[in-house]
């Protein structure tokens, strides 16, 4: 599953394909790919001391 969201998000032009899930073609045009990354993020009682 995860390699599959993996594709999507660097590819430019993403037809429908209702078997993994998308329901509508996905035209990025020029917008760059992006490259997904594993973190914790911020946890929300850290943020007043931002």
């Amino acid at each position: 599953v995860t390699l599959g969201f993996v594709d999507l998000l660097r590819d430019d032009f993403v037809e429908k394909d209702r078997s993994r899930g998308i329901y509508f073609t996905q035209d990025w045009v020029s917008l760059p790919g992006v490259l997904p990354v594993a973190s914790g993020g911020i946890h929300v009682w850290h943020m007043p001391a931002l």
